[in-house]
């Protein structure tokens, strides 16, 4: 296979077992809560885990921000360093 082939199989893959993680976690979610409104604290669990639940997202977002960010700034250090690398063994 060629590697822009290998990636977007990789990639309908990796989107593909999101989608299914992410409805298993709703039904997981809406399971947990259907069980909890007949308890007297229900709703407050409830809220507990949608608070937790987002606050895990966002750190994710937050970290996947950061990794981009930093591997956008190494790449250009990166070719920048071959770059040098070349011209110090035409000289030398």
């Amino acid at each position: 296979m060629r590697s822009g082939c290998l990636s977007l199989v990789v990639r309908v893959a990796v989107v593909s077992m999101a989608a299914v993680l992410a409805a298993s976690s709703i039904a997981l979610l809406l399971s947990f809560a259907v069980s909890a409104l007949g308890q007297p604290e229900g709703a407050e669990k409830i809220f507990r885990v949608l608070v937790a639940c987002a606050a895990g997202f966002a750190f994710f977002l937050v970290g996947r921000g950061i990794w981009q960010d930093l591997r956008r700034r190494r790449q250009p250090a990166e070719s920048e360093g071959t770059e040098q690398g070349s011209t110090e063994d035409g000289r030398g």
